[in-house]
């Protein structure tokens, strides 16, 4: 008679520390409907480099590094606006121009009527990982650029096998080998 054990309903408490901790170590905002900023964590302050009264009211556009293609945030705020939630990494740009990645999800908060009135952004840094993609991509591409050189230098060199018994046939038969 093996009970399964129950899942506790969490306290105001535990959800207080729950926010606090991921306010802490995670980029967190919050938008109006329109995407301007109604709320940024200290997080959000530091890294982004724009004080708190840069950020409220602006829309997260300031951000905008030009990254991304144009219609990864169509797609974006057609998720959001329809009340679902997105996810992605997004480059953006810091005030002093240095840029940073974020793993970011963007959950809608729904009004009475069913429909967004706000949306929590929670964001982590992975400026790490992408640089570990970058070095990847890099190595890739120069393994595959020493492969193609390898390949076509045995091309080459088959090419030269061929002439070599070309040339040792004609020597064998008496033949005039050259000009």
């Amino acid at each position: 008679m093996n009970e399964k054990p129950k899942q506790v309903e969490l306290s105001p408490e535990i959800y207080r520390a729950i926010v606090e901790a991921l306010t802490e170590s995670a980029i967190f905002s919050v938008t109006d409907e329109k995407g301007n900023t109604v709320y940024a964590n200290q997080k959000f302050i530091e890294i982004s480099q724009y004080s708190l009264e840069e950020l409220i009211g602006q829309n997260h556009r300031i951000l905008k590094s030009g990254h991304q293609p144009q219609q990864l945030f169509v797609d974006m705020w057609d998720t959001i606006s329809n009340g679902k939630v997105w996810r992605g990494e997004i480059k953006n740009r810091a005030k002093d121009g240095s840029y940073y990645w974020v793993d970011a999800t963007i959950v809608p908060i729904l009004g009475p009527d069913g429909k967004p009135k706000n949306y929590a952004a929670l964001r982590i840094l992975i400026n790490d990982k992408k640089a570990v993609e970058e070095k990847h991509k890099k190595h890739t591409a120069e393994l595959e650029k020493m492969n193609k050189i390898a390949v076509d230098r045995e091309l080459k060199m088959i090419e030269l096998k061929k002439e070599i018994r070309v040339l040792e046939d004609k020597l064998a038969k008496g033949l005039k080998v050259g000009p």
